[in-house]
C-alpha cells in the first residue's frame, strides 16, 4: 500500500544547489520536509502542486540581520520578507539589547514566535561594543549563557571588539567558550583588520564576516578559512564590488546578508531577492546565485537540513516565474504554504529618555587658524573618511554651512554628557535631524546647521520617547519609535508610509542620494573606520582612541 505524504509537487524545474543545475523533477513533502526528489511509484499525496513548468528554489536566507533596522517589530519583519521569497534569517539583536539588555532580546524571542519566518538569533556578543561610548545596558557571558538553551538561539554574534580577542578578555572569551560548549557557531566582525588580524579570530574559530567592502578584502578573508557574507543593504552597498571576486570555485564560501535594511528598502527593491537578482543581472548564473542566497548560508550557519531541495531538507522553498527578474509567486515555509496571517505587535515597556541639551552644550569653539578634525561620509557606506580640513570660524565659534554641519551624540539613559564634532556630506541647506538610532548604543544623535534646530529636534525626541525628527523652518517631522526607540509598534505599510514622509521632508533641507538617517546611525560606530563620534567625544578607529578636535 502507497504511503501517504502531505504535497506531491510536479512539472518544475528544481534547483540543485550541489550541481549548481536545474532539473526537470518532482518534490514529495510530509510535514514539515521533502522526504524525497525524483519520481516514485510507492507514494501518494494527500494534494499536488502543479508548477506548470515554473521554477523551485530554497527558501532564500538571510545570513547576517539586524530586524531592528527595519524598523519594524520581528512579526512585521516577516509579512514582509516571505512574500519577497526569504524564509530564513540570522537575527543578532544587538541594538535592542543595547537599550533595554536581556529584557529586549526576551522581546525579540517572544515576539518573533507570531510570524512564520524562520528566526534564529545569534546572541549579541558585544553590549556595549566598546567602553567608548555609553550604552543602556552591560550584557556579560553570565547573562547571554542561559539563552543557549532557547532553540531560536544560533550561536554568538558578530564579534567586534578585536581588542578584547586579541588581548584575551576574560568575559569575551568566556562568551565564545560558552557558545562553542553549547554546540553554537561564533559569527566575526572584521571590519578595518588586517590579515595577521584575521589569523587571531581564526584561531579562536570566529570564521564568518559580512565587513568586506570589495572583492580584495573578501579573498583576503576567504584565504584565511573565512565564509563571506556578501552585504546589500540601505547605506551598506558592497555587492557590487565584492562581486568581480566570486568565481564557480569559491562560491561556496559565499552567501548573501542585508545586515541593516530599511522597511522602505525592503518594500521597494526586496531583501536577499534584490541580493540575487543583482547578482545574476552583473553576469552570476542563476543557479550559483540562488545557491549563494540559500544553501550557503546555511552551511555557514551550521544547519545541515536547510537550503536545498532534496531529501530530508527542510521544506522551504519559493516557486518563482522566471530566472533573472524573478518574482515570487507562492512561498512554502515549513512545509506549509505561505499566507499572511493577522498579527498584533507586542509592546516593549519603554523606557525614557533622560537627557537635556542646550544651545550652550552645543558650542564648538575653534581657532580659524587650525584645521579641525571632520568626519566625512562615504556615500552608501558606513565607514568613513577621516578630514582634516579648514571649516568656517566666527568670533572663535564653528558656524555651519551647507559643507560642514554640526554633529552632536547625547547619552540617552542616565544623562552622562555629550560629544559635539563637525561632519561633511549631509550637505544641509538648513534645518536638523536627529534619531534615538546610533549605532551601537544608541544614544541620541542630531546633526544640524543651527542651534536652535538641533535643540527643537532633541526636545521633540525627548518628548515623544524616541524616534526620527525632521526641523525644517521651524516644522517638525516625526517619525515614533516606541519599541526602544528603535522600533515602531504600527504594521509595516504604516511604518513605510511614515519613512517616506521623513525622507521627503528631508529632501527639502538635502538633496543627497543615500538615506539620512541610517547613513547618520552608523556616524557613532567606533568599531568601525575611520573617524567617529560617541557621547564621550571624537574617535579615531586608527588610533583607537579620543582625539581633540583641533590637535
Amino acid at each position: 500500500m502507497a504511503k501517504t505524504v502531505s504535497w506531491h509537487i510536479i512539472n518544475a524545474k528544481i534547483l540543485d544547489v550541489f550541481n549548481l543545475t536545474f532539473d526537470d523533477t518532482e518534490l514529495w513533502i510530509d510535514d514539515q520536509k521533502i522526504i524525497y526528489r525524483g519520481q516514485r511509484s510507492d507514494l501518494q499525496a494527500a494534494q499536488t502542486y502543479d508548477a506548470k513548468g515554473q521554477y523551485i528554489i530554497p527558501g532564500l536566507i538571510d545570513a547576517h540581520v539586524h530586524i531592528e533596522s527595519s524598523l519594524l517589530a520581528p512579526s512585521e519583519f516577516g509579512k514582509l520578507v516571505i512574500p519577497r521569497g526569504v524564509t530564513r534569517i540570522f537575527a543578532d539583536p544587538h541594538e535592542i539589547a543595547s537599550v533595554s539588555g536581556v529584557s529586549g532580546i526576551q522581546y525579540m524571542l517572544e515576539e518573533a514566535r507570531q510570524s512564520p519566518l524562520h528566526i534564529h538569533y545569534m546572541l549579541p556578543s558585544s553590549v556595549p561594543a566598546t567602553p567608548f561610548e555609553h550604552a543602556g545596558a552591560t550584557l556579560h557571558a553570565d547573562a547571554l549563557k542561559p539563552f543557549y538553551s532557547v532553540p531560536e538561539v544560533n550561536g554568538l554574534a558578530e564579534v567586534m571588539d578585536f581588542p578584547a580577542v586579541f588581548n584575551e578578555d576574560n568575559d569575551m572569551h568566556q562568551k565564545i567558550r560558552d557558545a562553542q560548549a553549547a554546540g553554537k557557531h561564533v559569527d566575526g566582525h572584521a571590519s578595518g583588520l588586517s590579515r595577521e588580524q584575521l589569523a587571531i579570530y581564526r584561531k579562536y574559530g570566529i570564521d564568518t564576516d559580512h565587513e568586506s567592502e570589495n572583492a580584495k578584502q573578501a579573498l583576503e578573508r576567504l584565504n584565511a578559512g573565512f565564509s563571506v557574507f556578501v552585504r546589500e543593504g540601505t547605506v551598506e552597498r558592497d555587492e557590487l564590488a565584492i562581486l568581480p571576486g566570486i568565481t564557480p570555485a569559491n562560491q561556496s564560501h559565499f552567501a548573501f546578508a542585508t545586515d541593516d535594511k530599511t522597511a522602505n528598502d525592503l518594500h521597494r527593491e526586496g531583501s536577499i531577492d534584490f541580493n540575487v537578482r543583482l547578482a545574476i543581472q552583473n553576469g552570476m548564473s542563476p543557479a550559483m546565485a540562488f545557491t549563494i542566497g540559500s544553501y550557503n548560508a546555511a552551511k555557514a550557519q551550521r544547519l545541515s537540513d536547510v537550503g536545498a531541495l532534496t531529501d530530508g531538507f527542510v521544506a522551504d522553498l519559493v516557486i518563482i516565474d522566471q530566472l533573472a527578474d524573478f518574482t515570487a509567486q507562492k512561498v512554502m515555509v515549513n512545509g506549509q504554504w505561505y499566507n499572511e496571517a493577522e498579527t498584533t505587535v507586542m509592546p516593549l515597556a519603554n523606557q525614557s529618555l533622560n537627557f537635556n541639551l542646550t544651545t550652550a552644550d552645543l558650542a564648538l569653539p575653534l581657532d580659524p587658524e587650525k584645521p579641525a578634525h571632520v568626519i566625512g561620509i562615504m556615500p552608501h557606506h558606513i565607514t568613513t573618511t577621516h578630514l582634516i580640513e579648514n571649516v568656517p570660524v566666527v568670533d572663535g565659534q564653528f558656524v555651519a554651512d551647507d559643507t560642514y554641519a554640526k554633529i552632536v551624540v547625547a547619552e540617552r539613559y542616565h544623562h552622562l554628557g555629550h560629544g559635539v564634532g563637525i561632519i561633511k556630506g549631509f550637505n544641509l541647506k538648513n534645518g536638523a535631524i536627529a534619531s534615538t538610532i546610533a549605532h551601537d548604543s544608541h544614544n541620541v544623535i542630531i546633526a544640524g546647521t543651527n542651534d536652535d534646530d538641533m535643540i527643537l529636534a532633541a526636545n521633540t525626541l525627548r518628548e515623544m520617547g524616541g524616534g526620527e525628527v525632521v526641523v525644517h523652518n521651524g516644522q517638525v517631522t516625526t517619525f515614533p519609535l516606541a519599541i526602544g526607540g528603535l522600533m515602531s509598534e504600527a504594521p509595516y505599510q504604516t511604518v513605510i508610509a511614515n519613512d517616506q514622509k521623513l525622507q521627503a521632508a528631508f529632501a527639502e533641507i538635502s538633496d543627497i542620494p543615500f538615506d539620512p538617517f541610517l547613513t547618520l546611525s552608523f556616524m557613532a560606530l567606533p568599531v568601525i573606520p575611520s573617524l567617529k563620534i560617541t557621547d564621550q567625544g571624537l574617535f579615531d578607529f586608527n588610533r583607537f582612541s579620543f582625539i581633540t578636535i583641533q590637535d
